[in-house]
């Protein structure tokens, strides 16, 4: 949505740091966006999954996903985000 004050419709976003900590942070930046944009992350799912696989030290480096029902999510969420935030560390 263009009429929120942005001319572009899209922004670049670097992020560094190591392959972990990096991945971390671009699956957050995509979480708001596809809050934002429901169907996002779907589009361009297979070149992020597979960005970065092998690219650590020991070339075992990968991201797996899963796709949950709706009353799966509130579970993995859990309260106020708790057992998210557990999951990410």
């Amino acid at each position: 949505d263009l009429s929120r004050g942005s001319r572009k419709a899209y922004e670049k976003l670097a992020i560094f740091g190591d392959v972990r900590a990096r991945r971390g942070s671009e699956l957050k930046v995509l979480s708001a966006v596809e809050a934002k944009v429901p169907g996002y992350f779907f589009s361009i799912h297979a070149e992020v999954v597979n960005r970065d696989k092998y690219a650590d030290s020991t070339r075992t480096w990968g991201t797996d996903t899963m796709t949950f029902q709706a009353e799966e999510l509130s579970y993995a969420l859990g309260k106020q985000g708790g057992t998210r935030r557990k999951l990410e560390r």
